[in-house]
């Protein structure tokens, strides 16, 4: 059970923290659908999706419900796996407690790995392996985050942005000890090779997408980046990385 301390972390977390754009996952699935991956019979959804680094899986993990007949996030915070449980509304979503390097789900048996904002804190090579081992063939990857330049849709816009400048170069800064070097990664709108991902069919977009969200009083336009591959269908030595 997670500390009391970081119950509350995760709470303020899964309240505060904005959700991404509709539209991220609508590129996403048509990338999935141009796979030739196959849909259960039964009600024309996917039979697997794993969301990695789910967090309270209100962000990201939820949008997948609707595609598949069973969606699995994991993550490593036991506190963020206990908010995404106490406040999951989907009968087809399960979280769980799991590092990425090794998912608790079969070879061969997932359609969709996807990892919002949190690729750039795994071992990538580890973690592209584990993606290889459990994706079905035509299965893909998807990895996105989004940059600090943000537009927001206010009338006060400009003393917003003026508020977010400052913080942004607070968090950036050299000075920062807890700005990581990975956390370089992002931006440079995982551009870096170390992040690519190891399939020939491969893609990187990049997207000015604005929130959905009418209850909230602020609207908003971010920058995000994303990277999407698809394992080969039939094993070959020059479609990846690994065989």
């Amino acid at each position: 059970m997670a500390s009391v301390g970081t119950t509350k972390v995760a709470e303020k977390y899964r309240q505060y923290r904005p959700k991404y754009p509709p539209e991220l996952f609508r590129i996403i699935m048509n990338f999935v659908r141009g796979q030739g991956t196959q849909c259960s019979n039964s009600n024309s959804k996917y039979p697997l999706a794993v969301d990695v680094g789910c967090g309270p899986g209100l962000m990201s993990t939820v949008f997948l419900a609707p595609y598949f007949d069973k969606v699995l996030g994991v993550d490593i915070s036991e506190s963020q796996i206990e908010q995404a449980t106490l406040n999951n509304k989907h009968k087809n979503v399960e979280y769980r407690l799991s590092v990425a390097e090794k998912l608790p789900v079969e070879d061969n048996s997932v359609t969709l790995i996807q990892v919002a904002t949190a690729l750039h804190w795994l071992n990538y090579e580890k973690f592209y392996k584990e993606c290889d081992r459990v994706l079905v063939p035509g299965g893909v990857i998807a990895a996105f985050s989004y940059t600090l330049n943000i537009h927001f849709d206010h009338p006060m816009a400009a003393e917003i942005a003026e508020v977010f400048l400052e913080m942004k170069t607070k968090l950036t800064s050299a000075d920062n000890p807890y700005c990581e070097k990975r956390e370089k990664l992002t931006l440079q709108k995982y551009t870096d090779e170390s992040v690519q991902i190891p399939y020939r069919d491969s893609k990187r977009f990049m997207e000015a997408c604005g929130t959905a969200d009418l209850e909230t009083p602020l609207t908003y336009r971010i920058e995000a980046f994303l990277l999407l591959g698809r394992k080969p269908k039939i094993p070959a030595s020059d479609d990846c990385e690994y065989n």
